[in-house]
């Protein structure tokens, strides 16, 4: 974790020029790249706080994302509360990503549920 975060802000220039491709899985499609944008994306944010309200904007997409089945939306959301967590403190909006985990907290996923439950009980 270290190295990544080192070698994200050496070529930061670069990582904001390529933030709307490497997120783009987020929207939908497969729910695997999606997550892998979605966990790498906290890593981006944090070695780049400026960062973290655009990359925020992207994760909450996953909301209306459609993947290959419907409870894979439901694990998406599940990955995007634990990378929101990781930057949380980053994030200067945070009305609508609150209201992307509140939300949550009625997915039919139990593990998406407990993450959104502890996601509140710590920031909200």
């Amino acid at each position: 974790m270290e190295d990544e975060t080192r070698v994200l802000r050496w070529d930061a220039g670069r990582i904001e020029k390529l933030l709307p491709r490497f997120l783009a899985p987020i929207s939908g499609g497969e729910m695997i790249g999606a997550a892998n944008a979605i966990q790498g994306a906290a890593d981006i944010a944090l070695a780049k706080p400026p960062l973290a309200d655009r990359i925020a904007r992207e994760i909450l997409k996953v909301s209306h994302a459609r993947y290959q089945r419907p409870e894979c939306r439901n694990v998406a959301a599940g990955h995007a509360i634990q990378s929101l967590d990781r930057f949380f403190q980053h994030i200067r909006k945070q009305k609508p990503v609150l209201a992307f985990v509140q939300a949550e907290l009625a997915n039919s996923r139990p593990a998406t549920r407990r993450k959104a439950e502890k996601f509140c009980k710590k920031w909200a």
